[in-house]
C-alpha cells in the first residue's frame, strides 16, 4: 500500500491568473454524494481508432484518414497537468490524458473514464477501481501508481498556475492494490467526483518528476493524442497514440493546433482552406460575415450550448458600492439584451442569474427582482438610501483577453448608466497580464471579468464568488452574507441532490438583492467549418471540452 498525506495551504487569491477558470473549492466545505459510478464500456473492438461510432454516441462521415487542422486565437501554456489551469492548455490535456471519471459528449454527470467504476466508501472516502490495460503512449500500463504520482506531484509542485488548489480536500492518496486507489478526504465533499474529470486530475506516468513539470514537447499520457510537437507560438501536432486503449473511438489520423495572433487573420484562414476548423475565437463581425456569406467560400458556422459567462464584479468593501442601494440601482438600470444586441449582435445571451441556462439551479433571479431596465426605480432606491448623485466611480476593463468587443461593452454601459444622470463613470482599462494581479487587490471599484466552468456542477459558480471567506472567494470584493455561507455548505455537503439544487436556487436570490457581481451574459460556442468536416457542432457542449477524437475532414 502507497500513498502520502498532505497539507497544503490554500493561497489567498485562487488561480488569481486565470478568472476565466476558478476553484469549486472543496477546501474544509464539502461531504458525501450518493454517488455510484458504474463502469462505461467500449466495444468489442477495443478503442476501435478509425471510422464508425466515436464512442460519445455520434457517427464520424468524414474521412479518418485525415489529418484535422484547428485554427485559434487562444495561447496554451503548459501541457503538462501539473502547470496549467487555463481552458486552452487544458483543452490539450483532455486529449492526450485520461483521467478517472470523465463529462462525456453531451452529459453532466461523471463517467469512468480510466476508472471502472468509483463509489464512495464512505463520507470521506472516495475509491476507484482502474480498468485494466490502459496505455500511455510509452507503452507502459496505466496502474494506481500513476494516479498516487499523478495527485502527489500537483500538490508537491504547487504550480503557480493554481489548478492544484482543486485538490486541496484530498489528504491522502493511496494505493491499494495494483489497480484500485481511494481518496482520504479532508471532510466528505459532494462535488469530488466532478474534480477527478478535471485536467488537475488527469493522469501522468511515472517517469514525469515528482518536483518539477515535464517539458511541453516531451509530454505523453494515455488518452488518445501524443504530442509529435510543441511550439506554442506557431502550432501543436498531435498524432494518434497507438497505444490507447481507452473508449473514445478516434475519427481522424491527427491534428494539428494552429495559432494565430489576430482574430481576421483566423477568418482568414478558414476563408482560404489553411484550417479545417476556426475554434476560439472569431469575432462577432467576422462570424455574422460569414454566416452571410460562408457558403460561397465553402465554410459553414456551427454552434452549440456554450456556459461561458462574462460579469462585473463590484467591490462591496468599500465606497461607493458598500451601500447596497448603489449596487441594486446598477442591476435596475442595466440593460444586458440591448448589450447583446447591439454589441454583440446577438452571439450571446444576456444573463440574469449566477448560474448560466444549461446548468442545474439556474434561475434568472436579477429578471425576476429588478424587471425591465428602469431610471425612475434606481433613482427611488438610491433616494430612499439617502444617496447622493451622481455616484462616482471607476470601471475597469482589459483589451486583450475577451474578445475585441469587450470595449465597446463597456462603452455601452457607461453610457447606459450615465443617461440616467444616477452615475458618473471612469472608464479604466489595464493588459491582462497587469490586470490579472490587480484585480483581487481590492483596489479596483468595479472591473469586468469572464469565467469557464471547471465542470458542469452549479456550484462552480457559486462558491468561488460568494462565500465570505477571502480564501475561498478569489474575488476578494469584500463581500459577506451568513445566509449565503450556509447555503454553500449545503450545497457542498448535501447527500440529497434535490436539497443542493434547492440550496442553489436560493442562493441566486440572494445575488440579486445584493448585487455583488452582476451577471451580464452568457455565450454559445461557435466554431466556423470547411464544407465537408463533421463532428464539430458534436463536441460543442456544457463541458466546454473539445473533443478533438470527434472531428473528421476530408481530403482536399
Amino acid at each position: 500500500m502507497r500513498g502520502r498525506r498532505f497539507r497544503a495551504s490554500t493561497p489567498a487569491e485562487i488561480g488569481a491568473g486565470h478568472p476565466r477558470k476558478r476553484v469549486s473549492l472543496t477546501l474544509a466545505l464539502g461531504a458525501s454524494a450518493a454517488l455510484v459510478l458504474a463502469a462505461c464500456g467500449g466495444d468489442d473492438n477495443g478503442n476501435g481508432n478509425g471510422n464508425g461510432d466515436d464512442g460519445n454516441g455520434t457517427a464520424g462521415e468524414g474521412d479518418a484518414s485525415v489529418q484535422v487542422v484547428i485554427g485559434t486565437t487562444d495561447s496554451v501554456t503548459n501541457i503538462d497537468p501539473a502547470g496549467s489551469y487555463d481552458k486552452p492548455s487544458w483543452n490539450i490535456v483532455y486529449n492526450t490524458y485520461q483521467r478517472l471519471l470523465a463529462v462525456p459528449l453531451g452529459g453532466t454527470d461523471p463517467e469512468p473514464d480510466a476508472a471502472e467504476s468509483c463509489d464512495w466508501e464512505d463520507d470521506t472516502t472516495f475509491v476507484c477501481d482502474l480498468k485494466q490495460g490502459q496505455m500511455f503512449a510509452d507503452g507502459t500500463e496505466l496502474k494506481a501508481e500513476n494516479v498516487v504520482h499523478s495527485i502527489e506531484r500537483q500538490l508537491e509542485i504547487q504550480h503557480e498556475s493554481n489548478g492544484w488548489a482543486l485538490l486541496t480536500g484530498i489528504d491522502e492518496v493511496e494505493e491499494r492494490d495494483e489497480y484500485s486507489v481511494a481518496f482520504n478526504l479532508t471532510s466528505a465533499d459532494a462535488v469530488f467526483p466532478y474534480i477527478l474529470t478535471t485536467g488537475a486530475s488527469a493522469i501522468v506516468p511515472m517517469s514525469y518528476p515528482a518536483d518539477e513539470l515535464q517539458p511541453n514537447d516531451q509530454a505523453f499520457g494515455s488518452g488518445p493524442y501524443s504530442v509529435e510537437a510543441f511550439d506554442a507560438t506557431q502550432q501543436i501536432q498531435l498524432g494518434v497514440n497507438e497505444n490507447y486503449a481507452g473508449d473514445r473511438q478516434v475519427n481522424n489520423s491527427g491534428v494539428i493546433v494552429q495559432f494565430y495572433q489576430q482574430e481576421s487573420a483566423l477568418k482568414q484562414a478558414i476563408e482560404e482552406g489553411e484550417v479545417m476548423v476556426a475554434y476560439r475565437s472569431l469575432a462577432v463581425t467576422d462570424i455574422a460575415d460569414l454566416e452571410e456569406r460562408g457558403a460561397e467560400r465553402g465554410v459553414e458556422v456551427v454552434t452549440g450550448e456554450g456556459t461561458e459567462i462574462n460579469y462585473m464584479v463590484l467591490q462591496t468593501g468599500r465606497e461607493p458600492f458598500d451601500e447596497p442601494a448603489v449596487r441594486q440601482a446598477i442591476a435596475q438600470v442595466l440593460d444586458r439584451e440591448t448589450i447583446a444586441e447591439a454589441v454583440y449582435r446577438g452571439t450571446v445571451t444576456p444573463l440574469y442569474g449566477p448560474v448560466p441556462d444549461g446548468v442545474a439551479g439556474h434561475v434568472p433571479s436579477y429578471q425576476n427582482l429588478y424587471g425591465e431596465p428602469d431610471a425612475d426605480a434606481a433613482a427611488q432606491l438610491l433616494e430612499d438610501a439617502g444617496v447622493e448623485t451622481p455616484v462616482s466611480f471607476d470601471l475597469w476593463w482589459m483589451p486583450d483577453r475577451y474578445g475585441e468587443e469587450i470595449g465597446d461593452m463597456y462603452g455601452e454601459i457607461q453610457r447606459q448608466l450615465e443617461e440616467t444622470g444616477l452615475f458618473d463613470v471612469n472608464l479604466e482599462q489595464l493588459s491582462w497580464a497587469q490586470y490579472s494581479t490587480t484585480f483581487g487587490d481590492g483596489s479596483m471599484d468595479a472591473f469586468d471579468l469572464g469565467w469557464f466552468p471547471d465542470h458542469p456542477d452549479p456550484s462552480n459558480y457559486i462558491v468561488g464568488f460568494y462565500h465570505s471567506d477571502s480564501d475561498i472567494n478569489f474575488l476578494n470584493n469584500g463581500y459577506g452574507n451568513d445566509e449565503m455561507d450556509e447555503l454553500i455548505d449545503t450545497i457542498l455537503t448535501d447527500t440529497d441532490q434535490d436539497a443542493r439544487i434547492a440550496a442553489v436556487e436560493r442562493a441566486t436570490e440572494i445575488v440579486a438583492e445584493d448585487a455583488p457581481v452582476i451577471q451580464l451574459w452568457q455565450r454559445d460556442q461557435v466554431a466556423a467549418i470547411r464544407e465537408g468536416v463533421t463532428g464539430v457542432e458534436d463536441t460543442l457542449d456544457p463541458s466546454f471540452i473539445f473533443y478533438y477524437d470527434v472531428v473528421s475532414g476530408v481530403a482536399e
